[in-house]
């Protein structure tokens, strides 16, 4: 080494690279949602459990909050905590579900004719077949066979003017949002 050289300066390169990265949103996004919900007048979320066989479940409405019940051997919706069997376990049968109730043993159907609820059966046959479509809002929709199609599981007044849970073709008029909480 001379004595009066200088060491060469590193070499630069210039950045021409085409990596980018993702813009993350400001801190005051999330903050700026729960600043402008209401909790009283936006709807409550959906939380629901996936219906799977083998596992027990209260099959709740969504909008009321009330629970699919047999009292009697009817079958209704009623507030949680008062008379009936809540409990659902959920079956398969040739890939369709089924729900037989806990206390007694019967599985979830409909009477035929008239589509009406009813939890009358010892086995899981046609009648007592079930789909469950979710929805993109959350929640599901529980459906029945009827022939060939799927018929929603819904509130629909019948000949003596009472309000009964059934079978329902079409429509959103009478149709309700399922959710399913396991327990």
């Amino acid at each position: 080494m001379v004595l009066n050289e200088v060491p060469p300066k590193p070499m630069t390169e210039p950045d021409n690279s085409t990596v980018h990265t993702a813009r993350t949103p400001p801190e005051t996004v999330l903050d700026d949602f729960f600043d402008t919900a209401d909790p009283l007048s936006d709807p409550v979320p959906i939380t629901s459990s996936v219906p799977w066989p083998g596992s027990t479940f209260i099959i709740r409405a969504a909008s009321s909050g009330q629970v699919l019940t047999v009292l009697d051997g009817r079958v209704s919706l009623a507030p949680i905590g008062g008379p009936g069997s809540i409990h659902w376990a959920c079956v398969e049968t040739k890939g369709w579900l089924g729900f037989r109730n806990v206390v007694s043993g019967r599985m979830l159907g409909h009477d035929g004719q008239k589509g009406r609820l009813r939890c009358s059966e010892e086995k899981h046959r046609e009648w007592e077949n079930f789909a469950v479509r979710l929805r993109p809002q959350g929640g599901y929709l529980l459906q029945m066979t009827h022939f060939e199609r799927l018929w929603v599981v819904g509130r629909k007044v019948d000949q003596g003017g009472r309000e009964v849970l059934a079978k329902m073709e079409g429509g959103k008029e009478g149709e309700i949002v399922w959710e399913f909480v396991k327990v």
